[in-house]
């Protein structure tokens, strides 16, 4: 039986998350081909859909042809989101109140008929927009953090994550994580030896399916706080320092408990995990950037240990030190 998949365009949308995921699904139909002599019918097939039928223009202005209006789209298996074109964060919350009216009860009844939803990079907002992420993990474009907590708290963030997938609502990371997003999608719908196919011959390593190694401390904070920029400015010139978390209070002339406080408000996190996080971003700046070995890397960031700091590297970066420099060195 073929699996039915509605792509959702509209104009401004990633070009590649329309025409990307269809590659990919046209191999798992070659792979089906190969694998017999009579396929019978293709394992998906698909249509791409606009508010008003006509064809869309992409963020690249590359127009493309669609299949008709959204509410022609009739009973798919898998409805698809495009990313959202966006340099500025406000711009993906503009597009995503833009889209409501078009896009956000058609979503919430393809999902309730039993229809798969997925998106990628940005069209993550679309989706938790619908209240359908609400209590649910999603993850989005690591860059993108600040702006989708500010507009979905209910939703789990998992930035880490390339692909989550929870209440038939799947979501992808940034731009090229359709790939990753479609793998997820084929094996659950043509199953795992298919999906494994694909995934060699997009030559995608599936076992590293994180944003990980990509994600940096965040520099947007929930709320201004002079008191906490001044804390997260001593850490920047303090790295390779022991970190007490009283001393340092008593330097900003507040209590523990105050600080404490005022610092999880403002970033999200305890001060000393942040700092960890600063340490860990100084660590990858170095690996890509010098020749020093990772012994020196480890001294300049504080640590003493060098294997405690190749497992807390490999707890928060998903790579290695080694691995990391291999992959990123400039």
């Amino acid at each position: 039986m073929t699996t039915k998949l509605a792509i959702f365009a509209y104009d401004g949308c990633l070009s590649t998350s329309v025409t990307g995921p269809t590659d990919v699904f046209h191999i798992a139909n070659i792979h089906q081909r190969v694998r017999k002599e009579d396929p019978g019918s293709p394992l998906f097939s698909w249509k791409i859909y606009s508010p008003d039928g006509k064809p869309v223009n992409t963020s690249t202005g590359i127009t493309i042809a669609v299949d008709g209006r959204y509410e022609q789209a009739g009973n798919p298996d898998i409805c698809l989101i495009p990313g959202i074109d966006h340099a500025f964060g406000y711009e993906v919350t503009q597009k995503t109140e833009e889209m409501r009216g078009l896009l956000g009860k058609l979503i919430k009844t393809h999902h309730a008929n039993g229809a798969a939803i997925a998106s990628n990079c940005s069209g993550s907002f679309l989706l938790a927009d619908t209240g359908l992420l609400d209590g649910f993990e999603a993850t989005t474009s690591w860059w993108l953090a600040h702006h989708f907590t500010h507009s979905f708290p209910k939703v789990h963030l998992r930035l880490e994550k390339m692909v989550t997938e929870d209440n038939n609502v799947f979501c992808s990371g940034a731009v090229t994580a359709y790939m990753h997003l479609c793998i997820r999608l084929i094996e659950k719908f043509a199953g795992p030896n298919i999906a494994k196919c694909c995934a060699k011959t997009v030559m995608l390593q599936n076992k590293e399916c994180t944003q990980a190694p990509y994600i940096p401390v965040p520099h947007h904070f929930k709320q201004q706080d002079e008191l906490v920029k001044n804390a997260v400015s001593w850490m920047l010139e303090n790295l390779d320092q022991e970190f007490h978390l009283d001393s340092l209070a008593s330097q900003l002339a507040v209590s523990p408990r105050t600080f404490i406080r005022r610092f999880n408000q403002a970033t999200g996190k305890p001060p000393k995990q942040y700092f960890q996080k600063l340490r860990i971003d100084e660590a990858k700046r170095l690996l890509e950037s010098t020749a020093l070995s990772v012994d020196d890397i480890t001294e300049k960031v504080g640590y003493v240990d060098v294997s405690s700091f190749r497992r807390l590297f490999k707890r928060e970066v998903a790579l290695s030190p080694t691995e990391y420099r291999k992959r990123f060195a400039r």
